[in-house]
């Protein structure tokens, strides 16, 4: 179990390795600079690049870096230090799942590797095998987050957070791979674990998203009416009034004006007159300030 005192106590083993801090950093969804390590050698040159490409989804910074090390062909009798790096290896195949990478040549890697739960499970992710009974799910969790996260589900969560919870030597392990793996996949199934379906809770998540997605319906409707209302008045008011619309009629007419000029500024803010409309509805029907603020961050 991943407890609150052990946590703090690895903290300090992470803050002084930057190769540890790195991985914990793209797991916790912050920003890190290998610009700083200096004195570095090549396969940790790329293992920074790769961490840094997987967070700001840099696919061509992946695929120039990857181009490098699949330049290194071990065999088993020639055994290189980074076939068995769980970060570098990890990282390679998360990003070779992301960025739609040739997998032929980690698959070799990870075939070299000696045999144990990490390596099975790196193997099973290359052949999108998720819910082997032989992968350690923290893991698996971990790489959901980082490639795809619509994998992640309610059942999943808890199959990890057992997983997690069961192993009592967490901490005792030699692997900083896996303790880091199961440090934030913890605080990730906090963060995403849902209620039981048919729960309160889940039954109001349910009706929140549909909700949301009437509102916005019912102010793009209120929207169109207005704007279609806005276009008949104007039209009215030039038609009623003779100067106006002799000025007009000499300008070739009053649908090229509004054609050129006005749906074309119309089309430049409508975005933006759509997510206003979609707040004051939301805000006239009482909605949460809180939750307002948090949809306008997602859409931005």
């Amino acid at each position: 179990m991943v407890s609150i005192e052990d946590k703090a106590n690895y903290q300090q083993r992470i803050k002084e390795s930057p190769k540890l801090t790195a991985f914990d950093n793209l797991l916790s969804r912050e920003a890190f600079s290998s610009s700083a390590n200096s004195g570095i050698n090549e396969t940790e040159e790329i293992y920074f690049a790769i961490v840094s490409a997987i967070y700001s989804n840099d696919k061509a910074t992946f695929e120039t870096h990857y181009s490098k090390k699949k330049k290194s062909n071990p065999t088993k009798e020639s055994l290189s230090p980074f076939v068995n790096d769980d970060f570098l290896v990890f990282c390679l195949i998360v990003g070779i799942i992301k960025f739609n990478g040739d997998k032929s040549w980690i698959k070799n890697i990870v075939s070299l590797r000696s045999r144990n739960a990490v390596t099975i499970t790196l193997g099973n992710l290359l052949t999108e095998n998720f819910y082997s009974k032989d992968n350690l799910p923290e893991i698996v969790l971990i790489f959901f987050q980082l490639s795809n996260q619509s994998l992640i589900n309610n059942a999943f969560l808890t199959t990890a957070f057992k997983s997690i919870s069961k192993n009592t030597a967490l901490f005792e392990s030699k692997s900083d791979f896996h303790i880091i793996c199961s440090i934030r996949a913890h605080d990730l199934i906090i963060e995403l674990k849902e209620a039981p379906d048919g729960s309160e809770v889940n039954l109001l998540k349910t009706f929140n998203a549909v909700f949301l997605k009437r509102i916005k319906v019912l102010s793009w409707i209120i929207l169109t009416a207005i704007l279609i209302a806005a276009f008949y008045g104007t039209s009215k008011l030039i038609s009623r009034y003779s100067p106006i619309k002799t000025f007009f009629d000499e300008i070739d007419s009053v649908l090229a004006v509004f054609g050129i000029f006005g749906l074309s500024q119309i089309a430049n803010i409508l975005p933006v007159v759509r997510r206003k409309s979609n707040e004051l509805m939301l805000r006239s029907l009482g909605y949460p300030n809180e939750l307002i603020k948090k949809l306008n961050k997602k859409e931005n």
